[in-house]
């Protein structure tokens, strides 16, 4: 079932990745890890994420104090993740936000801020998409979405697999992120056509 109304997510520890399973190539998420706010526990080494490869399946920490994980929001569809939004393109998200429900993808957008910081932003731009706060960027690192300690503008789409199909850093587009994810998931745009992925 798509969110239907504003989520504000704060991301204030995350972690994880993917196991292997022992005696075989195929992955599942790793057990939730168990943190206080001072007490960290040792991270799996970071890897470059690439296409096809199974996503950082990170937790999070709810507005209602549960912890989750990706994997969580994907059991609702792909996922279109965005890093490093100016305002201008969250406002450009959220005027697509309805056209990717649509096709199934939930947007969702990881912000270099506090918690307190992106409870306002979504307040102060309207926005009804999920938002995380990453202010120490350790969601944005596990996407190798960094450099010199501040976020590279990227974006991922990830499918019902935790897969990545498709990805971008650098740059985000400045719009048109329904037909970004119908080609990245071989979905049919509004209207029929089938977008296929290079």
């Amino acid at each position: 079932m798509l969110l239907p109304y504003t989520t504000l997510i704060v991301a204030l520890l995350a972690g994880g990745g993917v196991d292997r399973v022992p005696g075989g190539s195929a992955l599942r998420p790793s057990a939730p890890q168990h943190t206080s706010r001072f007490a960290f526990r040792s991270e799996p080494p970071i890897s470059e994420v690439r296409v096809g490869d199974p996503a950082p399946n990170f937790a999070y920490q709810g507005f209602d104090g549960r912890w989750a994980r990706l994997h969580h929001l994907v059991d609702q569809g792909p996922v279109l993740l965005l890093l490093g939004l100016s305002e201008p393109q969250m406002a450009t998200l959220e005027r697509e936000r309805d056209g990717l429900l649509g096709l199934g993808v939930i947007p969702v957008a990881i912000v270099d801020r506090t918690p307190g910081q992106a409870r306002s932003l979504v307040r102060r731009l309207g926005l009804r998409f999920t938002v995380l706060a990453d202010s120490r960027l350790v969601i944005a690192s596990q996407f190798n979405a960094t450099d010199l300690g501040r976020v590279t503008p990227s974006w991922f789409v990830v499918d019902a697999r935790l897969r990545v199909r498709a990805l971008s850093r650098g740059r985000v587009p400045s719009e048109d992120y329904v037909r970004l994810c119908a080609r990245a998931l071989a979905l049919p745009m509004p209207g029929g056509l089938v977008q296929t992925s290079r």
